[in-house]
């Protein structure tokens, strides 16, 4: 599925030179049965991204590492929770940018900081020649998952 993403992340940023890097992990509760891997420009400048939780589920822990979940299935034969508190608390949490760690106070404002030039740069400094940001600042992969 990583490398499936990668490829997809290669080809659309090849025929649009522009695209931002992109992210791409799983949701710590995924929200359908399928395992399913999230692909997403990491400019999260998306209709589709309309509240809080939404938008800390991929701009937090929550967005779990492709590897980490990888290694869990590897090792255990199955994805591994950190527990409904932590993964609550990770989608409850105040919003803050993921690049500067600068506080969001509703979508609204997520929408105008992503819109900045800052933010921007700071995103391609993250992924530098990659099409995929490995992770967000503070993501900590030893984190990612944990048994309950």
């Amino acid at each position: 599925m990583q490398r499936l993403a990668r490829h997809l992340a290669a080809s659309l940023r090849a025929r649009t030179p522009g695209l931002p890097p992109f992210l791409c992990g799983f949701h710590a509760a995924p929200s359908l049965r399928q395992l399913h891997l999230h692909l997403l420009s990491s400019d999260l400048d998306s209709d589709a991204l309309k509240n809080k939780k939404h938008f800390n589920s991929f701009a937090t822990s929550f967005l779990l590492h492709p590897a980490s979940v990888a290694a869990q299935i590897e090792s255990s034969g199955k994805v591994l929770s950190r527990g409904h508190a932590a993964e609550e608390a990770a989608l409850k949490q105040d919003m803050r940018c993921p690049v500067t760690g600068a506080p969001l106070k509703n979508m609204p404002a997520v929408k105008a900081h992503v819109a900045r030039r800052e933010y921007a740069e700071g995103v391609r400094a993250l992924a530098g020649d990659a099409d995929i940001i490995e992770r967000w600042p503070g993501h900590n992969r030893a984190n990612d998952v944990r048994a309950r």
